[in-house]
């Protein structure tokens, strides 16, 4: 048998030195497009059991592609929650069966392949994806039995009201614009996209905008994938455990770390944007239209480039990267945890549980961790200054303001490039070995931030109720024109 390094991918992941399995799943990510123009031409608003087949087995097709045999694992998951499903849907306890069932088996995956030193893509990859979107499904099933009144606008959107056969679980599991990367979506999007909701109003055929816009969407993904090439002859992660960056001063190993978090967190985007922008071309990814009319493709975006890049806040990184796992984990994990009564318990909760989504090394721990002292020392901050009317009018002066977003966005993305040294190093000796470089820097400042927001809360005097009121803005009465 021929070696791996004798194969077409072997020889290329030689040649430009990435390894064969990141090229494996790039090539995966393009023959996206190919597939998603035969659709459009051959099996948009056919049958959809046909459709069903059509994504099970080109989803198939390329998990055996990339993984091999190990295309059992995700056979065997699906098959489980679907006998769930049968036995006892829209239970609490199909809840709970499907959180531990899923999540179980991922972390299964992750104990069998054992621990590395950098983040590999084996089986696991695209089962991270497909254990929220199994878990996603029997919880939707679950509020789909429940009284429409008592559930939120966004779990009305979702709500299954019996559950999907299992040609349509394969079908949505193994669709090629999602399986391997994501996005995520749901199954009530995955019916209603089949069923035709998403096709032209005019010709009942495949959306025409569509195309453009997913092209458009690879288009830009291409372009931070040789942007991310570029940067990392220059930048390259090994260099943060090298004797050469141990001999740097200070402030130039947080200048490296902040350009390198930067240029890491890239790779992930570009994947993510040539995925999205299949599944845009099929017409999946509908979602109304704006003012003007225009059809809107945005309904499974996991990435807003501009808010991204421009964003001076965490609420803004948030909101930006990764928008679709955040958003499940938001719908399905924390609001659900309501009945705990705190927002601050539920969060870490949330944290914890997407920590353990990602893996079992420490690293994924500790950046989730650094993210909770983060988010919730900005809102500190910011809740300080609302209080405070004389702050606000400071800080909202436009000289001020544009200073502010300067060191704003730099505290910000040094921040998450400065969490991501653990995500990405994954192994405590690693990454420790970096944090005590520079000092704990991050630690120190965020983990102090708590005795200075008390402190600072007795030093700054709150305005009196009469003062907030001189000092809001002005409200026109209904006799005012």
């Amino acid at each position: 048998m021929a070696s791996a390094a004798e194969g077409l991918f072997g020889i290329l992941s030689e040649k430009i030195g990435a390894t064969e399995d990141s090229l494996r799943l790039i090539a995966s990510l393009f023959l996206g497009y190919p597939l998603a123009f035969i659709y459009r031409q051959l099996l948009f608003g056919k049958r959809p059991e046909i459709q069903h087949i059509y994504f099970s087995l080109t989803g198939l097709a390329l998990c055996y592609f990339n993984f091999g045999g190990d295309l059992i694992h995700s056979v065997i998951n699906i098959l489980a929650i679907y006998i769930l499903l049968v036995i006892c849907g829209g239970t609490t306890f199909s809840v709970a069966a499907a959180f531990l069932i899923n999540t179980g088996y991922l972390c299964f995956g992750y104990d069998a392949i054992g621990s590395a030193d950098q983040y590999d893509i084996k089986w696991t990859t695209p089962h991270c994806v497909l254990t929220l979107r199994l878990i996603a499904v029997v919880v939707d099933v679950y509020d789909g039995q429940k009284n429409p009144d008592s559930l939120t606008p966004d779990q009305k959107s979702t709500a299954l009201k019996k559950n999907p056969s299992l040609l349509e679980m394969f079908g949505q599991v193994y669709f090629f614009g999602g399986f391997l990367v994501g996005p995520q979506f749901s199954m009530k999007r995955y019916q209603d996209f089949v069923n035709g909701v998403f096709a032209d109003k005019v010709t009942k055929g495949p959306p025409v905008s569509s195309v453009g816009a997913g092209l458009s969407r690879l288009g830009l993904g291409l372009l931070v994938v040789f942007l991310y090439q570029i940067g990392a002859i220059f930048i390259r992660q090994s260099y943060l455990l090298s004797d050469d960056f141990q001999k740097l001063g200070f402030f130039s190993k947080c200048l490296f770390i902040l350009f390198w978090g930067k240029l890491n967190i890239h790779k992930y985007v570009s994947a993510w944007l040539i995925s999205e922008g299949s599944a845009i071309v099929t017409g999946l990814t509908y979602n109304g239209q704006d003012k003007n009319g225009n059809e809107l493709w945005d309904g499974c975006t996991n990435v807003r480039l501009w808010t991204f890049e421009t964003g001076s806040s965490f609420g803004d990184i948030i909101e930006s990267f990764n928008r679709n796992t955040n958003l499940w984990m938001a719908k399905y994990v924390f609001k659900r945890l309501k009945f705990l009564g705190s927002k601050e318990l539920s969060q870490a909760i949330t944290l914890f549980y997407l920590a353990l989504w990602h893996g079992l090394h420490s690293g994924y721990y500790m950046n989730f961790f650094l993210e909770f002292v983060m988010v919730n020392g900005e809102k500190q901050l910011q809740a300080l200054i609302q209080r405070r009317p004389y702050l606000s009018s400071i800080v909202s002066n436009p000289t001020i303001q544009l200073m502010l977003w300067v060191v704003k966005s730099v505290t910000v993305h040094f921040s998450v490039s400065y969490a991501l040294i653990s995500f990405c190093l994954l192994r405590y000796d690693r990454w420790w070995h970096v944090y005590s470089s520079v000092y704990f820097i991050g630690h120190v400042v965020y983990f102090l931030w708590p005795f200075v927001h008390l402190l600072l809360q007795r030093l700054l005097p709150k305005s009196s109720h009469k003062q907030q009121l001189e000092q809001q803005p002005a409200v026109l009465t209904k006799k005012e024109s």
